[in-house]
């Protein structure tokens, strides 16, 4: 896999920046990759004597210039795949959606994604909440409960905010068919019972 796009992730990369990287790709593509280390080299040298050091005068100025262009060609190289290495695309995990349920507040939005059940009977539960306020207490938190004749009876899982977006997964081992909905609440280290309800279906 040589392709530029297949390898570097654009997002919040300008213009001069992805110019910049297919440039350093390019080259790391040219140069191929590096020749099998020769056999004399596998062991470390052992320390010449002091008559071969002498048959060996200083490079000339000539040469040590090419030495030190060869240097940074080397040094761009090597930055240049750490940075496409480190802007390489991450692999997504996947998580199986069997069925997606909206959620909805005053000021915040949500998805709930249920996947199918496991052979124990849990069934894992992928929440992502949107522009719920972030907690200023460190021991408060949101809980997202199951709801039967509008009230919040069955706990799923807790979690803190503490971005615009915030994605947790959960699991849980209830029969769905004996509930409702699902609501989130915002809770305190103090209060267990369901709290003032930010997120509904």
């Amino acid at each position: 896999m040589t392709r530029f796009e297949d390898l570097v992730d654009l997002d919040g990369v300008d213009a001069s920046q992805e110019a910049r990287l297919r440039r350093v790709h390019e080259l790391l593509v040219q140069a191929g990759p590096p020749p099998d280390l020769p056999p004399a080299l596998e062991r470390p040298p052992t320390a010449p004597p002091e008559a071969e050091i002498a048959a060996f005068p200083m490079l000339p100025r000539r040469r040590w210039a090419l030495v030190a262009v060869a240097a940074a060609a080397v040094a761009v190289l090597a930055f240049g795949g750490g940075y496409l290495t480190g802007h390489a695309k991450k692999k997504a995990t996947t998580f199986e959606t069997r069925r997606v349920v909206p959620m909805k507040g005053k000021n915040a939005l949500a998805l709930l994604r249920v996947a199918s059940k496991d052979d124990a009977g849990n069934t894992p539960m992928e929440l992502e909440v949107n522009n719920l306020p972030q907690q200023k207490v460190k021991s408060d938190y949101y809980e997202l409960w199951l709801t039967k004749d509008g009230k919040a009876i069955a706990p799923c899982g807790s979690f803190r905010v503490n971005a615009r977006t915030t994605t947790v997964r959960l699991s849980v081992p209830y029969d769905f068919h004996r509930f409702q909905g699902w609501v989130v609440t915002k809770q305190t280290a103090t209060h267990h019972t369901p709290g003032p309800i930010v997120l509904s279906t």
